[in-house]
């Protein structure tokens, strides 16, 4: 009789559990679904704005790590210039892409290589973010990339074999940063 007199006590709690965990799921679905109406939206927008490489190309989730770039720039106090050199960088890099894989061992959306972090860092947008601003700022102290051209100062952060892509999307990075600024 014990066992039977504890069934209404289990139930209880397995429904509040299950309740409990459903509301959950439904409330993070809920802010997901509102983030990327609101991602698609800009993405929307944005193509009607950019003139080079993503224009007609954004999707709500290029837009969502735009943002994270630009929100890692922020949270750092970094100025709107470095979140623009940061975001022509990844148009130039992977047209926004978070790649798995890359040239050699270059993954995410800057196409870092291991000497930035393991894999699963690298494919982290705002850790990714962070990596490269960390790197901006050794290579340009004190802010000191404000007075050189944004494709200059993506080549010296990147170091890449072809730097003259860079400048070209300067502009439409700045398009970008400001919709999300």
């Amino acid at each position: 009789m014990k066992f039977i007199g504890s069934i209404p006590k289990f139930m209880f709690a397995v429904t509040t559990s299950l309740l409990i965990t459903a509301g959950l799921l439904l409330a993070g679905a809920g802010a997901a679904s509102a983030d990327t109406n609101e991602d698609k939206a800009v993405a929307a927008t944005l193509n009607d704005e950019l003139s080079s490489d993503m224009a007609g190309h954004m999707t709500d989730e290029y837009v969502s790590h735009a943002r994270e770039v630009v929100e890692a720039a922020q949270e750092r106090d970094l100025d709107e210039r470095a979140a623009t050199i940061a975001i022509a960088t990844v148009i130039v890099e992977t047209h926004m892409n978070n790649y798995p894989g890359g040239d050699r061992d270059s993954v995410g959306l800057f196409q870092q290589r291991d000497h930035y972090g393991s894999k699963e860092e690298r494919l982290d947008p705002t850790w990714a973010a962070n990596a490269f601003y960390d790197e901006l700022e050794f290579v340009y102290p004190g802010g000191s990339w404000d007075d050189e051209p944004i494709g200059e100062v993506a080549q010296d952060v990147q170091r890449s074999a072809y730097p003259d892509r860079y400048g070209y999307q300067a502009d439409d990075a700045e398009v970008i940063v400001n919709h999300l600024w």
